[in-house]
């Protein structure tokens, strides 16, 4: 048996935490994480667990406005996602 790796994904870079650390640390609370793993081409797996590993400081933790616009976004709690 190979490599069962899907191949309609696009490959992503390694996370390193001395380029990437203070990007996200400047920008998790205020943008969606998926955003900023597209943004830094990165998986959003691999931003959720930098976070979770630093989940003591509190730039790790989204305020409840963010939250409640990214949910709304998304479409949580009913109703359709909004269109941009």
């Amino acid at each position: 048996m190979g490599n069962r790796k899907n191949q309609d994904e696009r490959p992503r870079r390694r996370f390193r935490k001395a380029v990437d650390g203070e990007i996200i640390r400047r920008n998790y609370r205020l943008m969606p994480t998926a955003e900023l793993a597209q943004r830094l081409g990165l998986t959003e797996k691999q931003v959720e667990n930098y976070v979770y590993r630093e989940n003591l400081e509190l730039w790790a933790r989204k305020d409840a406005a963010t939250l409640a616009r990214i949910n709304s976004a998304n479409g949580k709690k009913g109703g359709r996602p909004r269109k941009k």
